[in-house]
C-alpha cells in the first residue's frame, strides 16, 4: 500500500491531512487523517471518528480485522467499529500513535472502597480538551457521596492540565 496525496481523499477540509489510507474487503476506505479516522458506512458513505472520540483501537491480525472503540458517552453507551482490511500497511501504526497522541492525562482517582474512577484530558483537533470519566466495576453513580467525588476527582485532574 502506498500513501496517496490529499487530492486522492475527498472532503478533506483546509490544513487537514491524509495519514493513511486502506481498502476494506467490503470495498469501501478506511482513511486516517491529521483529525480522525474515517469509516466506510454512515448516511454519506463513510463516517469520521475524531480522534478524541476514540478510546482505543486494537488490530486482530489472524481475522486483518481493525477494532475501534469510542469513548462511552454520559449514559455509558460505547460504539464499536470493526472493519476487515485487505492489507493494513501503515495505517494500524497510525491509528494507534493518534489516538495515543489525543490523550493529555489519564488519571485513576480512589473514590469509595479502593474503586475509583479513570480522568482522561483529550485534545481535539479544534486545540481544545474534552474529559471523560469512567467509573471502576462496582462504583454507584446513583450515590450522591460517589457522584460528588467523582467531581472533584475530574476537577483535580483538570488542575493538573489547565
Amino acid at each position: 500500500m502506498r500513501l496517496r496525496r490529499n487530492r486522492d481523499v475527498e472532503g478533506l477540509r483546509p490544513g487537514e491531512r491524509l495519514l493513511a489510507k486502506a481498502e476494506s474487503t467490503d470495498g469501501g476506505d478506511v482513511v486516517a487523517t491529521s483529525r480522525g479516522l474515517r469509516l466506510p458506512g454512515g448516511p454519506e458513505g463513510s463516517e469520521e471518528v475524531e480522534w478524541s472520540s476514540i478510546e482505543s483501537a486494537s488490530w486482530d491480525g489472524d481475522d486483518n480485522r481493525l477494532d475501534v472503540r469510542e469513548v462511552p458517552d454520559a449514559a455509558g453507551g460505547r460504539r464499536r467499529h470493526r472493519v476487515a482490511l485487505q492489507e493494513p500497511g501503515p495505517l494500524v501504526d497510525i491509528v494507534r500513535e493518534q489516538v495515543t497522541a489525543s490523550v493529555l492525562i489519564s488519571r485513576h482517582v480512589p473514590v469509595t472502597g479502593g474503586r475509583g474512577v479513570r480522568v482522561t484530558g483529550r485534545r481535539t483537533a479544534d486545540d481544545k480538551i474534552v474529559w471523560s470519566a469512567q467509573l471502576d466495576a462496582g462504583v454507584d453513580v446513583n450515590d450522591p457521596d460517589v457522584r460528588e467525588q467523582v467531581e472533584a476527582a475530574v476537577s483535580q485532574v483538570r488542575n493538573e492540565v489547565e
